[in-house]
């Protein structure tokens, strides 16, 4: 098993030192730094720091994660960026996943979920709970701001039959292994599939291809 690169930011020292000693407790999972405030987070990365996943503070005093976060995947695209707060407000869901975050978890959330969203996460299939995944929909509808956040097309994208298939329950929050069994395909396929819807939406990730599908209204049939 791979081992995973971890950075911690967040401005709650307690709250940063318990959750770095609980991922220490993975045997895959390595903590290489830890921050209190974006701007620190930064400096790190500067001095040549290369996590592969960031759990991201997202209310910190100073520069907040959102800030921090659009500012990080700038240096280092490929980093998988998991925001943390004690906020479930829709509003900052949306400013958090826009900034190119790839999760989102509540802190009230169990050690076991945070282990998943960061295994996940550095598998390329990041996960975000079901429960904030049913309220994307509402969400990115009534929003205004993520009108710039892609490049939008006159039309939708010329999806195949299966491709949809694939996107649609993607929509529904469904890992690649779910998708496989539910369409009777296998992993390597599902993933053949994402990396071609990936491209034709120009999009990076599977939370982009979601919010861009929703927004735009290309799959949903509700």
């Amino acid at each position: 098993m791979a081992t995973i690169h971890v950075m911690l930011a967040d401005d709650h020292d307690i709250l940063r030192q318990g959750l770095s000693a609980l991922l220490r407790m993975e045997e895959n999972i390595r903590i290489i730094g830890e921050a209190s405030s974006g701007e620190q987070l930064l400096q790190e990365i500067q001095r040549g720091a290369k996590p592969d996943v960031v759990l991201m503070d997202i209310a910190m005093h100073g520069m907040s994660g959102i800030e921090a976060t659009r500012r990080l995947k700038q240096h280092l695209p490929n980093v998988q960026v998991i925001g943390l707060t004690a906020s479930d407000e829709d509003e900052t869901i949306l400013k958090m996943l826009q900034a190119g975050a790839c999760s989102y978890l509540v802190k009230s959330m169990t050690a076991h979920e945070i282990v998943h969203a960061i295994r996940t996460a550095h598998n390329q299939e990041p996960w975000v709970p079901t429960s904030i995944q049913r309220r994307l929909h509402s969400m990115v509808s009534r929003s205004h701001s993520l009108h710039n956040s892609y490049r939008r097309s006159s039309s939708p994208p010329s999806l195949t039959q299966r491709e949809r298939d694939v996107m649609q329950i993607l929509l529904e929050g469904y890992s690649n292994k779910e998708i496989a069994r539910r369409l009777v395909i296998s992993e390597r396929t599902v993933q053949t599939h994402l990396s071609n819807i990936f491209a034709k939406m120009n999009v990076t990730s599977r939370t982009e291809a979601v919010l861009a599908a929703m927004r735009d209204g290309w799959l949903l049939n509700h």
